[in-house]
């Protein structure tokens, strides 16, 4: 039999950086990841830090930023740049681009956003077809997709955490208590069970799936390697819309556009999809789309196409905290397409209730607020 102070379950961005958080603290980790690091969402997203525009998850966002600083000055393999690059939301339409920018001044006036098109446009950002239309806001990091994930790995186990990756866990219950877990038939005794396995979640707390406040919601992306990137992180006008939790119940037969350059390479997308998709069915309609706003992915060499589940809550945020009537057991899981934008900060704050703080989890984001689970 093996025992621990911890045990988390799942190896993306929120699991890793929490294992770190706890090994930090002193606490004996062993952390499980059913496939590989880093093998969902947080290692196939398009790669880029970005604000949510929600007012709950933007306090995510800044400390996650700050923790992503800290980081930057240990790890080798992820820095973040010291200011964001732009990101432009693009549209063919004026009056789109417009209330684009009106919303964003409206519930967070510092990101000052400015709305500008035509020559001016294009003298901006030269990559952009002509006749468009932007809202320009002072946000987005792109960033290596699943390099903070094995950042923060790495530094979990330089802090004597354990990592066991290509194994399922099952949690271990004794009454209302969850006492540890089993993998392969070995059990794990722990003081504490942290659940961050994004849409898998739910399907560990309640094998019988009668508490499911998240689902996958399925993006694919393209990457592409263009000649003269753009020089901004591009999203389409309104592309929030998608994200929305409605898409959870219908396959949406649409997608909206989206671009992250780096090094090399840029990222084109993206799908909001309620089943898994062949991603190779979306490449043409992504590439599609996204000629009308940059006109040099047409002849753009094909790297690859690749799809992702995000872990998307019932109403668009995440679970952080205890959950009600299972002793010892916590969630945090939920991000949607803010997992790396938001995701250490929660593994923090999660933390901290774990370590008996104060950390003054948001209301919004207690996972009491889909009901009990069932015995």
């Amino acid at each position: 039999m093996v025992s621990a102070d911890v045990v988390v379950i799942g190896g993306g961005i929120v699991g890793t950086s929490a294992a770190a958080f706890l090994a930090d603290a002193g606490k004996r980790v062993i952390l499980i990841e059913r496939e590989g690091l880093a093998s969902a969402a947080s290692g196939a997203n398009s790669g880029v830090v970005q604000h949510p525009f929600d007012p709950v998850l933007a306090g995510l966002y800044r400390a996650t930023i700050e923790l992503y600083r800290e980081l930057s000055l240990t790890s080798t393999s992820f820095k973040l740049a010291e200011r964001p690059s732009g990101m432009l939301f693009v549209t063919e339409h004026e009056d789109a681009a417009r209330h684009q920018g009106s919303t964003v001044a409206a519930q967070f006036p510092e990101l000052s956003a400015d709305v500008l098109g035509g020559a001016a446009l294009q003298a901006l950002d030269p990559a952009l077809a002509p006749d468009l239309w932007a809202c320009r806001v002072d946000i987005g990091y792109p960033v290596w997709p699943g390099a903070s994930t094995y950042a923060y790995a790495s530094l979990a186990e330089e802090r004597s955490a354990t990592i066991r990756q290509g194994r399922a866990a099952t949690l271990n219950r004794e009454g209302g208590a969850v006492t540890g877990v089993t993998v392969n038939g070995e059990r794990i005794d722990a003081d504490q069970v942290l659940v961050a396995a994004g849409p898998w979640s739910p399907e560990l707390i309640d094998p019988t799936r009668q508490w499911q406040p998240i689902r996958a919601l399925w993006g694919a992306v393209v990457e592409v390697e263009l000649a003269d990137p753009p020089r901004y992180v591009l999203e389409q006008a309104g592309i929030e819309a998608s994200i929305g939790t409605d898409a959870m119940e219908n396959e949406r037969p649409d997608h909206d556009f989206s671009l992250v350059s780096m090094p090399g390479v840029s990222v084109v997308g993206s799908t909001f999809l309620a089943q898994a998709p062949n991603p190779r069915d979306w490449q043409e309609p992504i590439l599609r789309l996204a000629a009308k706003f940059v006109p040099g992915v047409v002849d753009a060499p094909i790297r690859g196409v690749r799809a992702c589940p995000r872990p998307l809550s019932a109403d668009g945020r995440p679970l952080i905290g205890a959950l009600p009537g299972r002793d010892g057991l916590y969630i945090c899981a939920g991000h949607g397409p803010w997992g790396i934008s938001t995701g250490p900060a929660s593994a923090h704050m999660v933390v901290d209730l774990m370590m008996g703080r104060d950390p003054a989890i948001p209301r919004e984001l207690s996972p009491g607020r889909f009901g009990p689970l069932p015995d």
